[in-house]
């Protein structure tokens, strides 16, 4: 498989992080600039994984896009917004690297 369509995948995953973390900043402050921005960058996320999606099973690309985009958001929640990762966290967030691990194998197992 072509490396393009996972260039546009991360990119969709990246776009995604920077939209949910700029829903964080404006709930904290309520800015429409953060609010235009986070809309801006989560349509452009999902604009880039549907054009993921056109050489990538959906199925593939969606577990991947949720589970990169929910471990750096988990991650910078922690690092920057003072949230807690516990252990049922951490449990949760292997599990789902476990499973997108699965759905990846089955995805080329079938191609």
């Amino acid at each position: 498989m072509a490396l393009r369509p996972w260039f546009f995948l991360l990119a969709a995953v990246a776009a995604e992080i920077v939209g949910v973390t700029a829903m964080k900043l404006d709930a904290q402050h309520g800015s429409w600039g953060a609010l235009l921005f986070m809309y801006a960058m989560v349509g452009l996320s999902f604009f880039l994984l549907a054009t993921a999606m056109e050489q990538i099973p959906m199925a593939v690309s969606y577990a991947t896009w949720e589970t990169l985009g929910l471990g750096a958001v988990a991650f910078i929640g922690y690092r920057f917004f003072g949230e807690s990762i516990g252990p049922m966290k951490l449990l949760g967030l292997a599990v789902l690297i476990a499973g997108v691990v699965l759905v990846n194998a089955g995805g080329q197992a079938q191609e």
